[in-house]
């Protein structure tokens, strides 16, 4: 039998969290959360988590941003996490540009807009780990 994948999610949105934590355990995977960039950073270190679900504008605008980069730098971490930006970051910056993942800048694996589609957070996550 397979270990269940260990998701973290990192958003500040308790509803976000609550809801989404109830969905991903429903699909077997096991669940850690935390609501700001911080105290994410020393949960993934202790749970090394599969994935991180992470928001964008938590504590500042750019907390996501920030914590993807750290996560990178961090040699335990760095090539073991799948991190997945899920944010609405450019409607709400009314922002022109769609944002992309890259290697420095923005160093996540996949980026999806808020509001997020249960059904499509689920197929997102299973590629993901799939891989």
């Amino acid at each position: 039998m397979d270990t269940p994948k260990t998701i973290l999610l990192v958003d500040d949105d308790k509803s976000f969290i609550e809801s989404n934590k109830d969905l991903l355990e429903a699909y077997g995977y096991v669940v850690h959360y935390a609501y700001n960039g911080e105290s994410g950073f020393k949960i993934a270190k202790n749970v090394h988590p599969d994935l991180i679900i992470l928001d964008v504008m938590m504590t500042y605008d750019t907390e996501g941003f920030d914590f993807a980069r750290k996560i990178r730098e961090e040699p335990a971490l760095s090539d073991n996490i799948k991190i997945l930006l899920v944010s609405g970051i450019t409607s709400v910056m009314k922002l022109k540009i769609k944002l992309k993942a890259d290697g420095d800048w923005l160093p996540v694996d996949r980026i999806m807009e808020k509001p997020i589609d249960p059904a499509k957070l689920i197929e997102e996550v299973d590629n993901i780990l799939s891989k």
